[in-house]
């Protein structure tokens, strides 16, 4: 354990300033929020209502606009943005590839050396996981497991990669080529069954009947197909070190999860939209 905390100190001073831009990017996400539990605290002391004047009114209604949105997209950039860069970083700080790789003159186990950056990124997810509680959506999932699923496949890839530009190129590639073989399948299996098919909705009533079991919808699967997917990936590359198998598992599991997609397409095409939006309702139910 002395050396899992030790690694991990390593990588917080390693990283000390891209952390300290992103506390304070999350930390500029509450004033907002700290601003309305204060006027309402405010109001429940003194319900006397106060006399503004129309240009008070005004000028105080514009400027919690101003300061509302400038602090959500510094809280976006931190939660949503940043954070990838900083899994890039923290895993790419002692690369699992090359000749030079830290390893081979500083010998750590690598489950050890797993578990510090397994640490490090549960951390950073915090924030995201708390602010679930906002019941974020993305279409009909929740946004944070969305959002973790993403970050565990930047892991993964990252995992995989020596530096940003392999990162960016295979990135890219696995990007495009998702889309090419997404969109070939899906005109195949249109030509050859149709989106109604008996075997398509046979498998979305499967999908339906499981999403009730663990309480999460149709979308909400899929990313956590890809997360537990992209996880073994990462896990993986640290424990065995063989590359090419990683990136093999890395592409099985976007093809598989695609195919997964594709079968259920009457209850896909509607969950997968690139609608976001944020619930206050707290009963709300996946």
């Amino acid at each position: 354990m002395k050396i899992v905390l030790a690694q991990f100190r390593k990588d917080i001073q390693c990283q000390r300033q891209p952390l300290i831009l992103w506390v304070i990017c999350l930390a500029l996400g509450v004033i907002p929020f700290a601003i309305i539990e204060t006027l309402k605290h405010w109001h429940h002391i003194h319900p006397a209502p106060v006399d503004f004047s129309d240009t008070q009114k005004i000028v105080g209604a514009l400027s919690f606009v101003a300061i509302f949105t400038m602090c959500m997209f510094a809280a976006a950039f931190g939660m949503f943005l940043f954070v990838p860069i900083l899994v890039i970083r923290i895993v790419h700080e002692d690369t699992l590839m090359g000749t030079t790789a830290f390893w081979l003159t500083r010998p750590v186990p690598r489950a050890k050396l797993l578990l510090a950056k397994t640490l490090f990124i549960a951390i950073l997810l915090l924030p995201l996981i708390l602010g679930a509680q906002m019941n974020a959506h993305v279409g009909e999932g929740q946004f944070w497991l969305a959002e973790t699923a993403w970050i565990a496949a930047v892991a993964a890839l990252a995992s995989i990669t020596p530096g940003v530009q392999p990162f960016l190129g295979y990135g890219a590639a696995f990007l495009f080529g998702k889309v090419i073989f997404s969109g070939i399948i899906d005109k195949l299996w249109g030509y050859y069954y149709g989106a109604d098919s008996a075997f398509s909705q046979w498998m979305a009533q499967h999908y339906s009947s499981v999403g009730q079991l663990l309480h999460l919808s149709t979308a909400d699967l899929f990313h956590l197909c890809y997360l537990i997917g992209f996880s073994a990936v990462f896990i993986h590359q640290y424990l065995t070190l063989r590359t090419r198998k990683s990136l093999a598992f890395f592409i099985l599991t976007l093809v598989a999860v695609g195919l997964l997609q594709m079968f259920a397409s009457p209850l896909a095409d509607s969950s997968s939209g690139p609608v976001f939006h944020i619930e206050t309702n707290s009963s709300h139910t996946p």
